[in-house]
């Protein structure tokens, strides 16, 4: 039980992460890809930490089906 409270907290970790590096704005956003509401959208600088959310994502997977 402890390994996956601990796969949880990672996951909701990595999660909250991802939602704050998208959130910026900054110089390294990059072009707009899709965009939603306006200026708002997903640019090319989202890609990278979107890649390594869906990464991490799997190994949380692969870990809580090991927890057994």
């Amino acid at each position: 039980m402890q390994q996956r409270t601990a796969v949880v907290v990672v996951f909701v970790a990595i999660s909250l992460v991802t939602l704050m590096l998208l959130a910026g704005h900054g110089p390294l956003a990059g072009r707009p890809i899709l965009k939603i509401l306006g200026t708002h959208g997903l640019n090319t600088g989202d890609l990278v930490p979107l890649t390594a959310w869906a990464a991490s994502a799997v190994c949380c997977v692969v870990l809580w089906r090991r927890a057994d």
